[in-house]
């Protein structure tokens, strides 16, 4: 009941309002705001911290942290009788002070804490040598991707370099015997960032301890300059869809990849929750998921993976994709809600159905080309009258410019023939499609309709545009919405790339109305 009743919200209207609720400012789950403090530790050596009191928001930057800032050069007068210049107050950008604590690396080690360090991460953790000396690497050649989407961080007022300190903890209790878990540090569920500092839990998934690693990271730079303006489904989204990566033959790192399969990432599971989700009931509208809270995220895995599908739907999609990825710039203060109002535009109930479909349809290696959606109303047919559609094999839904109407009966006829797939031979098939291979339950290459109801429809039909409706080659069926027709040639939606060739449907209208069908309601 809540689920429709969010649908009506949607449809009704008010997108203003709605958005309005998604883009107030809230802190991730695994993401903090606050300046990072320094660790209490008897025998480790910590940087000056801040003067901070409750209120203050003046601090004074650490008095032992690197110095590199060049003196300014005198500039001497050219007259001697010559006005002197009022001073300008600096107007430069700056990053934060580098306040992480410096530890005493020795006593860690006696600890059973080792050290292990590159330009961009200083990384403290008890796991297995042989893997974590590997991983400072992963962070050095993942910032350069992580600078290209959000944009290179400006310099600090002391001329260091960007580099964040991490505790990948197999033993939670030697780290707090250290001293490094910080008192004012929320609960730790799997991971945790504050300033340029993270935490997280050893993973017995070696693709999951590179993941979520790359998770907090990315909390780290994309946060570092605070007053961030964007939600928590966009902060945790977008570092999940960061995090997920792959690696070439060459030891490459790639960011922000759509899984191919489920092997190669063991202990995601994203792809695997929505799957089992959508089984179950209808996807998470857009507006459903912008309305996440904070808490939503503790000890829930689902509401990572919808803010991940709903960030990579618009990261990957052919239309979306460019404004999405500004939004990446527009993180601080309050333009991320202008610009996603933007992106978005004033049809709601579109993007919505373009991310249902998605969402339903949604496994490994999604072909994001292919399968997107040209939203395009159809017109109605007069009685006995007919139109025809051409089909890309290569496609997913594709409009037939032909609107139909509850309860009138429609005929449709579908000639050609097309291939799917080419290895190791080119399957050739008809609309009614091939019987020893299946996908959902239908022969490879058969004609399947969808219906996109008409707005006063979704009123009472709220899901009508996920019912598929298989026809073949010839069939006669009553329209159970009025909406315009859909068609695509059943085929898996990471498998459209290499299939060739079309049909063509003739859709006719045959009789005059009758009770309508609710049997999608």
């Amino acid at each position: 009941m809540n689920r429709l009743a969010s649908n009506l919200d949607c449809i009704r209207g008010s997108v203003s309002f709605s958005l309005a609720i998604c883009f107030c400012l809230l802190a991730a789950c695994s993401s903090e705001k606050k300046s990072p403090q320094a660790a209490e530790e008897s025998v480790v050596i910590v940087a000056d911290a801040p003067v901070e009191t409750a209120g203050s928001e003046k601090t004074v930057p650490p008095q032992n942290v690197r110095q590199n800032t060049p003196q300014p050069e005198k500039t001497p007068a050219t007259s001697s009788t010559a006005a002197p210049e009022t001073s300008k107050p600096d107007q430069t950008i700056y990053r934060p002070s580098d306040q992480r604590p410096v530890h005493n690396n020795q006593r860690l080690e006696l600890l059973g804490i080792h050290c292990y360090e590159s330009p961009r991460l200083k990384l403290y953790t008890d796991i297995d040598p042989k893997i974590a000396v590997t991983l400072p690497a992963v962070i050095d050649q993942a910032y350069a991707s992580l600078a290209d989407y959000f944009g290179p961080l400006p310099p600090d007022r002391e001329g260091t370099e960007f580099q964040v300190t991490g505790y990948i903890m197999q033993n939670r209790a030697l780290f707090r015997e250290a001293g490094v878990i910080l008192d004012s540090l929320p609960a730790i569920v799997n991971g945790r960032h504050q300033g340029a500092q993270f935490w997280m839990d050893a993973q017995s998934q070696p693709y999951y301890l590179k993941h979520l690693m790359l998770h907090e990271y990315t909390h780290c730079y994309s946060m570092i300059m605070g007053d961030i303006g964007a939600p928590v489904w966009y902060l945790e989204g977008i570092a999940e869809s960061m995090a997920t990566h792959t690696t070439d033959a060459d030891g490459k790192i790639h960011l922000n990849v759509m899984p191919h399969n489920k092997n190669d990432f063991g202990g995601l599971g994203r792809i695997t929750l929505i799957e089992d989700a959508v089984e179950q009931a209808p996807p998470r509208s857009i507006q459903e998921i912008m309305q996440f809270h904070p808490a939503n995220f503790l000890y829930n895995n689902e509401e990572y993976a919808w803010s991940w599908a709903l960030c990579q739907f618009f990261d990957k999609h052919p239309v979306y994709g460019s404004p999405f990825r500004e939004l990446a710039q527009h993180m601080h203060g309050d333009g991320f809600s202008k610009k996603i109002q933007e992106m978005l535009g004033d049809d709601y109930a579109k993007v919505n159905d373009d991310w249902m479909l998605f969402a339903r349809n949604l496994q490994p290696g999604y072909d994001f080309q292919n399968a997107a959606v040209t939203f395009a109303s159809g017109e109605s047919l007069r009685p006995d009258s007919s139109a025809t559609a051409v089909v890309n094999s290569q496609k997913g839904w594709q409009s037939s410019g032909i609107h139909v109407e509850q309860g009138i009966v429609y005929e449709v006829s579908a000639t050609g023939r097309f291939t799917l797939a080419q290895k190791p031979k080119p399957w050739e098939s008809t609309a009614d499609g091939i019987s020893f291979q299946y996908f959902k339950g239908q022969p490879l290459g058969r004609l399947i309709m969808m219906i996109q109801p008409d707005p006063d429809m979704k009123l009472t039909h709220p899901n009508s545009i996920l019912k598929e409706y298989p026809l073949g080659a010839h069939a006669s069926w009553m329209a159970p919405v009025s909406g315009t027709v859909y068609f695509r040639l059943n085929d898996a939606w990471n498998s459209l790339a290499d299939n060739r060739g079309e049909v063509e449907v003739t859709l006719q209208r045959k009789s005059k109305p009758t009770t309508g069908d609710d049997s999608d309601r």
